[in-house]
C-alpha cells in the first residue's frame, strides 16, 4: 500500500494513470462508435439495442458506467494537477523555440478537454436522461414491451441544424484532443522509442480521424434524413 501511494504521489505514476484513464475513456468512444453505427439498421433494431443495454444487461452496464465515471473524474483532476505543477516548474514565460515539438493540438489539450467535458454532460442529458432541450424522451412499444424511443429522440436532435452544426465542432474538438491524448497516453506507458514513436503519432491521428469521423457521418446522415430541414 505504501508503495501505491508513494508511485501515484510521483509525477511519473500519475502520468501513467492519466495515459490509462485516458487510453480507457478513448477505447470506449470506438465502443460508442460501434453501437450508433445500428442507427443505420431503423428504429426498431436500435431501440431494442438500447433496451437491451440499460434494462436486460443492466447489471454489466451500470458497473461500466460507474468506471468510466470514475476515470473522467481521474483523467480531469490529474490533467489539471499535472498542468499546474508543469506551469509552476516555469514560472516565468517564455517564447516557443522553433524547433519545439508543441503542435497545436498539444497546445490545446486543456481548452479541447474543457470544451469536451461540457459536452458529454449535454449529451449525456439528452440522450441518457431525455433531457428538457429534447423535448423529454418519449416511449415506444415493440412485442408488448415499452422502451425509450432513442432512435426517435435522436433523428429529432439531429433534424435541428444548429444542433447537428454544434455536434460536428464538438467533434472536431474531440478530434483533436484525441490527435495528441492518444499518443501522449501511448508514450506515458513506456510507447515512447525513436523506431517507433513516428507510428504511435501515426495512429493517434488515425484512430482520432476514425471515431469523430464515424461520429458525424452518422451526424449529418441522421440530418439529410429529413431533407435538411428541421
Amino acid at each position: 500500500m505504501h508503495a501505491l501511494k508513494k508511485y501515484l504521489a510521483s509525477s511519473i505514476g500519475r502520468k501513467q494513470l492519466m495515459g490509462i484513464t485516458g487510453i480507457s475513456l478513448y477505447a470506449y468512444l470506438l465502443v460508442h462508435l460501434l453501437g450508433n453505427i445500428g442507427m443505420l439498421s431503423g428504429a426498431e433494431r436500435y431501440n431494442k439495442y438500447g433496451y437491451l443495454l440499460l434494462h436486460e444487461m443492466a447489471e454489466i452496464i451500470i458497473p461500466i458506467e460507474i468506471i468510466l465515471i470514475v476515470a473522467i473524474l481521474a483523467h480531469v483532476y490529474l490533467a489539471i494537477t499535472l498542468t499546474i505543477e508543469n506551469r509552476a516548474a516555469r514560472p516565468t514565460a517564455y517564447a516557443v523555440k522553433r524547433n519545439s515539438k508543441q503542435t497545436l493540438h498539444s497546445a490545446s489539450m486543456m481548452m479541447t478537454g474543457t470544451a469536451i467535458l461540457i459536452f458529454v454532460f449535454i449529451h449525456i442529458a439528452n440522450f441518457r436522461f431525455g433531457g428538457a432541450g429534447m423535448g423529454g424522451m418519449p416511449t415506444v412499444t415493440y412485442d408488448g414491451v415499452a422502451m425509450k424511443d432513442l432512435y426517435g429522440t435522436m433523428m429529432r436532435a439531429f433534424s435541428i441544424w444548429w444542433y447537428t452544426a454544434g455536434y460536428v465542432l464538438a467533434m472536431i474538438l474531440i478530434f483533436s484532443h484525441l490527435a495528441h491524448g492518444v499518443q501522449s497516453s501511448l508514450q506515458s506507458l513506456g510507447f515512447n522509442h525513436a523506431k517507433y514513436t513516428p507510428i504511435v503519432h501515426w495512429a493517434g491521428r488515425a484512430y482520432a480521424g476514425l471515431v469523430t469521423g464515424g461520429f458525424i457521418l452518422l451526424a449529418v446522415w441522421a440530418y439529410f434524413q429529413h431533407g435538411g430541414t428541421p
